[in-house]
């Protein structure tokens, strides 16, 4: 019976000297008991090239107060002061249509042809908001930047020049490393008194635009 009992015990303590000797090598060679069979997938995306400018063009739909929504195009040069900020001058164009008093009056115009030509210049401030990332597919994917923007600079309209702040929101989307497409909605206060007493024009602008990092 005590040789029995002997055997047992020299067992079991072979046993725990093999399972404490294998713990032992596991913990030395840093590696897991089990390795997971996974191969991270590869993801291409569009970096903003080193330059510093980015000029562009776009087209639009501007509702001048009273006068219509016109299609308006224009172009952009920005110079990209850090990942955040950067500045942008800015030009576009555009027509008035009539007003409702001259829909409904006939033959009578508040405006000539040449007075219903509508041009702005401005120069602004970007802030980018929320950088991010657009996934084509798994494998590819683009840069991104929602941004808010603000700033002055006047327009041309009813034969008068007209000092305008304007404000807005856009968002880009990088295609390569020197290729951007944009959305952006602004908004163009200025005052006016062509149809009356003089008041603040509020006139919206959506647009769609392309530009290139030089």
């Amino acid at each position: 019976m005590e040789n029995r009992t002997k055997h047992l015990f020299l067992k079991q303590l072979c046993v725990s000297a093999s399972l404490f000797m294998a713990a032992a090598a596991a913990a030395e060679d840093d590696r897991p008991l089990i390795e997971p069979d996974v191969t991270p997938a590869p993801v291409t995306e569009a970096l903003i090239d080193t330059e510093n400018f980015e000029v562009g063009a776009f087209v639009g739909v501007l509702n001048i107060e009273d006068f219509e929504s016109s299609l308006v195009y224009g172009g952009k040069l920005t110079y990209h002061l850090s990942e955040s900020f950067f500045f942008e001058a800015g030009v576009g164009f555009a027509e008035g249509g009539e007003t409702s008093f001259e829909k409904l009056a006939g033959n009578v115009e508040v405006l000539t042809d040449s007075e219903r030509d509508y041009s702005y210049y401005n120069i602004n401030l970007g802030y980018n908001v929320l950088p991010g990332e657009a996934f084509l597919t798994e494998n590819y994917a683009f840069n991104t930047n929602f941004y808010l923007i603000a700033g002055a600079g006047a327009t041309d309209f009813a034969g008068d020049t007209r000092f305008t702040l304007n404000a807005g929101a856009g968002y880009q989307v990088l295609l390569t490393d020197s290729v951007a497409v944009h959305i952006g909605v602004r908004q163009h206060y200025y005052r006016i008194d062509v149809l009356g007493a003089e008041k603040t024009a509020i006139n919206t602008e959506v647009s769609t635009g392309v530009s290139v990092f030089f």
